[in-house]
This record gives structure tokens, sequence and C-alpha cells, in this order.
């Protein structure tokens, strides 16, 4: 007993700080990115002892006119995936390396999601309106209208097609969702905000923030929210000072750091500035923070 006593104490034991990192290097780089919230310890394995690992996975990915390209280190550029030339092929995001594109030379736009990695492509069914549309003009940018997004927690990716207008062509007045493994399109009831509706600002642009795709509201200027997981429309606590309308002022939503951004643009002879303000949650409190 003495002898295996002895042997035992010489031995090397995994300390508990290792047994977790094991386990966090087999998550996906998603989940290991939440696992930080979990508490101090969990965080600082993340950072310090799969970070590393982490930025490996990471790619620059430059896409334009439908064909996409990879920016190795080593090798430059390398074409992952080309479109025909017949087609009129715009990026609406791209989540975890997946490219979602949109044909706005079909009605309504042509969805289809790509994957360069291995060259794999996947074509959406148009919406249930497009064989209504009786105009197919490329001049029209349908890919303003879509939100491509990806929610952690359930791990489903989803196209969203807000509630717009084109030029008196079509009017879209609900939300209309695509679950990337389902069959069909899906309409979602819409509230009125203010006493309008809420029809989509298509030149401030669509942005999908942690969980939840976003856009502004033309004619309230009230920013909306589409929760990915409960399927829900509602408003975002508004900026704390008007949106601008004076002529050489401009804004659009961005994603900034994980989080719902506004970029306010100041450009006339007069004033040249932009200022971002970042929308922050605290103790279920919502707060924007220039």
């Amino acid at each position: 007993m003495g002898d295996e006593g002895t042997s035992c104490s010489g031995a090397e034991f995994p300390t508990a700080t290792d047994v977790l990192v094991e386990i966090l290097l087999r998550l996906p780089p998603n989940s290991r990115r939440r696992s930080r919230l979990v508490c101090r310890q969990w965080r600082d394995a993340v950072d310090e002892r799969t970070a590393t690992d982490l930025r490996s996975r990471a790619k620059t990915l430059l896409v334009s006119g439908g064909e996409a390209y990879v920016l190795d280190d080593k090798c430059g550029l390398k074409r992952v995936m080309a479109s025909r030339a017949d087609r009129v092929m715009k990026v609406v995001g791209t989540c975890n390396g997946l490219i979602c594109l949109c044909d706005d030379s079909q009605s309504g736009g042509a969805i289809a999601l790509a994957n360069p990695a291995n060259g794999e492509r996947l074509l959406l069914p148009p919406l249930p309106c497009a064989a209504d549309i009786h105009m197919r003009a490329s001049s029209l940018k349908w890919h303003e209208a879509y939100g491509f997004a990806h929610h952690q927690s359930t791990g489903r990716y989803k196209v969203v097609h807000v509630p717009c207008g084109f030029r008196g062509v079509w009017e879209f007045h609900t939300v209309q969702v695509f679950t990337l493994g389902d069959a069909s399109w899906r309409d979602v009831a819409t509230p009125a905000v203010g006493g309008a509706g809420a029809r989509c600002l298509l030149e401030a642009g669509i942005v999908g923030v942690d969980g939840a795709t976003y856009w502004i509201a033309q004619g309230t200027e009230r920013i909306m929210s589409f929760d990915l997981e409960d399927e829900r429309v509602a408003s975002v606590k508004p900026l704390p000072l008007p949106l601008p309308t004076r002529p050489g002022s401009r804004f659009r939503l961005a994603e900034v750091r994980g989080r719902l951004g506004m970029a306010i643009i100041h450009d006339s002879p007069t004033l040249e500035r932009t200022d971002v303000w970042v929308l922050e949650s605290a103790r279920q409190e919502q707060r924007w923070r220039r």
C-alpha cells in the first residue's frame, strides 16, 4: 500500500482547468464564444487557451459581381464561387462562412445560399407573391429588403424579408421568413408603430445582430426588431435625439462589435462629422451610447 501511495503521489493529473479547456476545444467556435459568459474562469480559459484556435478559423471573404474569393495569407486570393454570367447577384449577408445571395433580375429577388468551402449551393423557393409581380427589372434593388442571420441558441439560419415598397411595383406589408430546412416562406404579423406601419426605409440598411434583425420604419424613423427565436416584431428604444433631415445628412444601421449601431453622417459645407451610436443593454434596460 505504501509503494502504491508513493507511486500515485508522483503522477501528474490534469487540473480542472485542463479538463475544461479540452471540453471547450471540442465546441464549435460560436458556442465557445458564448461560454465566455458563464463565469470568469471560463472566460479566461477561452481567451487564453483557445483564442489562437478561434482566430485560425477566420478567413477574409471577398465578394464581387457574384464571384467569391477567400484571402489566404499564403496563397493570396482564391476563387471559391462564381455565378452565371446572366445573373445579377448581390450579397445579402454572410454567416459562419455561408453566403446569402440575391438575383435582382428575378421578380422579388431570387435567394440562393452558397457554401464556398465545398461549392454547394441551395436555391430557396421564391416569395409567395413573386408570380404576381409582372415586372422583371434588374434596376430594382430587391436585395436591399433581405437580411440573413444565424440564431446561436437554436443553431438555425433564417432569411428575413422586411415590409417595404418598390417604386409602386409591389408593396410588402408583413415580415416574411424562410428558415433553412423548411419548405416554404412564412408570414409574420407586423404591428403598426406610432399609428404607421413598419415599412422599411431601405436606404438605411438591414442589420442582423445578436439573434435579431433590425431596420428603420419609414415615416416614423423608429428602429424595428425581429426576434429570430420567438419571431416577434417590436420597436427598439429610440435614439436620444431625432434623426437628421437636413440636406447633406444621412443615417444607416450598422453592426459595431456585435451590437446594434447607428451611423449618422453630416456632410455639408458647414458641418462634416460622423456620429456613431451603439445600443447597449444593462440590467434589462437598453440605452444608447455615442
